[in-house]
């Protein structure tokens, strides 16, 4: 019988606990390697809402500037956009990303910096939580005079311009007087602000006349001085502040209409096509781009810009570094528009029109299937009377508003304009009359379908109408007064009046189709409206 060593009872012991110890040990790696999988939260973007993912490098490079770095974006449904990033100062650089679509999303950068190159990350788009939020503003393509935001929402522009409205607030993180002031004007029915990039000073209230004088304002884009600055540069903290700006737009759900570029506000601007420039425009669409409130204006009063080859070229770069593809326009080019030269390079046509606004309206409507609007018509005189302005011309608000109705009733859309927050005086605790007439005419706007409602010149002899042929009908006249009426055939609709100033409505009962007289109700002055609908 072949004899069998037995283990000594001490070494199997041993044996038995190396192997517990083993298995111990491939255990816990599994789990402390499981950890950061555990432990790192889920990325949850809500839809519309821009989300920055950050990137850092401790490389040193010339100027950080200068180094390309874009990321691919992969969607819900495979598809893919290219979304360029941008520095942020202390070695840090950004992607800005808004998913306009519920389900899983990843990016991968790109860069020339290794550690800025292949570096992936994932994303969960979840549900709007913002009301005031509806995706990008886009021309509707069945009303194409018209716009609708990416959920189908309609949008009727009724647009406020604040030139230096980055300028508010520079040295408070709080933003004490901006978010109140934007919270007044949203509360009026202003929904679109057009404010510049940036701005120096204006030449009718040229440097410092007050503490409320912004320009020469207290920051600067580029890092040196207006006079002499550093185009190669970017001054970061001007542009986390004016993120800030545009942030509390985007929550209230207020466009922001940028100006790129303004030609007769005392900019050093970068040389035209150079390096320089380029960076400025990348700039300005890497940070932007991802907020669903953006429209690009190449310039306030482009025509000033001689040169048509540059601004064709800048329009080109804007869109082709803008993978949401925001509305653009150009304001107050009137001889390049009417040519035609920036039709296949804008949506929708920004003009500045102080006569004759009904005809202009008209006219830029029959050109081109395509939203007009006329955002520069006149500007509120202050709430102290005729002589309290900072520009040398202003109106009371009664004319103002008439303007903004003549501009309305022709089919196009307006911007309201006050003497003290258009420019670089700002006072914006003021609360002029206007606010309140702009109001009324957008909500009466909106409860109509003004999108299905066209210019007719038929059914009134005085006055301007706005027709839905046979369904619905707007009538303004400036004065109230007994006037003809000559309707479609149609089922009867019902009447009503309005008085733009008052708010006030009154029952204007059923009316019938073809000709009658109508009379405005007994004590009404000023202007009337009359609404007809089914």
């Amino acid at each position: 019988m072949k004899h069998i060593q037995k283990t000594p009872p001490g070494r199997h012991r041993n044996w038995i606990g190396h192997l517990w110890a083993f298995c111990l040990v491939w255990i816990l790696s599994g789990f402390v390697n499981a950890l950061p999988m555990i432990a790192a939260p889920a990325v949850r973007v809500a839809r519309w809402q821009p989300h920055d993912f950050v990137f850092s490098s401790k490389a040193k490079v010339e100027n950080p500037f200068t180094i390309r770095f874009t990321a691919s974006i992969k969607g819900p449904n495979g598809e893919m956009i290219t979304q360029p990033g941008f520095y942020d100062g202390n070695g840090v650089w950004k992607i800005r990303v808004a998913a306009n679509e519920e389900g899983s999303w990843s990016l991968t950068t790109q860069s020339e910096l290794p550690e800025l190159d292949g570096k992936s990350a994932a994303f969960t788009c979840i549900k709007n939580s913002n009301k005031k939020i509806h995706g990008v503003l886009r021309v509707d393509s069945k009303q194409p005079h018209h716009f609708v935001f990416e959920d189908g929402a309609h949008f009727y522009m009724v647009g406020y311009e604040c030139d230096w409205l980055w300028a508010l607030d520079t040295q408070d993180a709080t933003l004490g007087v901006v978010k109140p002031f934007l919270d007044k004007i949203a509360a009026h029915g202003f929904n679109y602000v057009i404010l510049n990039t940036y701005a120096y000073d204006t030449s009718w209230r040229l440097g410092k006349t007050g503490g409320d004088d912004y320009g020469p304002p207290p920051v600067y884009p580029w890092k040196g001085s207006n006079d002499q600055p550093d185009h190669r540069q970017l001054n970061v903290a001007y542009w986390q502040h004016y993120d800030s700006i545009i942030h509390e737009l985007n929550e209230r759900g207020l466009m922001a209409h940028i100006l790129l570029k303004v030609y007769n506000k005392k900019v050093k601007w970068p040389a035209r096509g150079s390096a320089e420039d380029d960076l400025f425009f990348r700039t300005v669409t890497a940070r932007y781009s991802a907020y669903p409130n953006i429209v690009w204006d190449f310039s306030k009063e482009a025509h000033n810009e001689k040169d048509l080859d540059y601004k064709l070229g800048r329009l080109r770069f804007v869109r082709e570094n803008d993978p949401y593809h925001h509305l653009t326009t150009v304001h107050d080019d009137d001889a390049n528009n009417d040519a035609g030269a920036f039709d296949q390079l804008t949506d929708f046509r920004t003009d500045q029109q102080h006569a004759k606004l009904r005809e202009k309206i008209l006219a830029q409507r029959q050109r081109r299937e395509w939203p007009v609007a006329n955002v520069e018509f006149g500007y509120e005189q202050g709430i102290g009377g005729p002589e309290d302005k900072t520009y040398r011309v202003a109106q009371t608000p009664e004319d103002f508003v008439g303007r903004a109705w003549e501009v309305a009733m022709a089919g196009g859309y307006t911007a309201y304009y006050y003497t003290y927050t258009a420019w670089d005086v700002l006072r914006p605790e003021h609360t002029p009359k206007g606010y309140t007439y702009f109001k009324q005419l957008r909500d009466f706007f909106e409860s109509t379908r003004y999108w299905e409602l066209s210019p007719i010149e038929t059914i009134a002899k005085e006055g301007w109408a706005l027709a839905n042929p046979g369904k619905e009908y707007v009538i303004y006249l400036k004065q109230a007064k007994s006037f003809e009426l000559n309707l479609d055939p149609a089922k009867s609709l019902k009447g009503e009046w309005f008085n733009p100033l008052t708010n006030k409505r009154v029952k204007a009962g059923k009316i019938k189709s073809g000709s009658q007289e109508m009379r405005p109700p007994q004590g009404w002055d000023g202007e009337v409206v009359l609404h007809l609908s089914r």
